[in-house]
């Protein structure tokens, strides 16, 4: 990267794209290197919240059905029982997947608090 951008040093466009291009390459790094066991993490918390007896798929894209599924329920869940940040079995979960999905897409963005 660095010997790539002095080359487009009068080209913003393009050197934006260039920019934009690598970090989704990272995303796309990243998601491919951890997003299953990510995905593995999620569901098994899904499955505790939502009382599943389940094993786990075998496929990626199984799994990633089955998460947007079990997400949806949770939705319904904490929308029909109304559930808040005192009932922090749920809102742990809510956090952890969210910074989860943050470490993917923006590994430097600081979650520590």
């Amino acid at each position: 990267m660095k010997e790539v951008l002095p080359q487009f040093k009068d080209k913003d466009l393009l050197s934006y794209k260039t920019l934009v291009s690598w970090n989704m390459l990272g995303v796309v790094s990243r998601e491919i290197r951890s997003g299953e066991e990510l995905l593995d993490r999620e569901l098994d918390r899904l499955a505790k919240l939502l009382n599943k007896d389940f094993s786990l798929p075998s496929t990626l894209d199984e799994k990633k059905k089955l998460v947007n599924v079990w997400n949806v329920e949770l939705r319904d869940k904490i929308r029909k029982e109304k559930l808040s940040v005192e009932d922090s079995i749920y809102w742990n979960h809510v956090k952890e997947t969210v910074i989860e999905k943050v470490e993917i897409t923006n590994p430097r963005f600081n979650t520590e608090s």
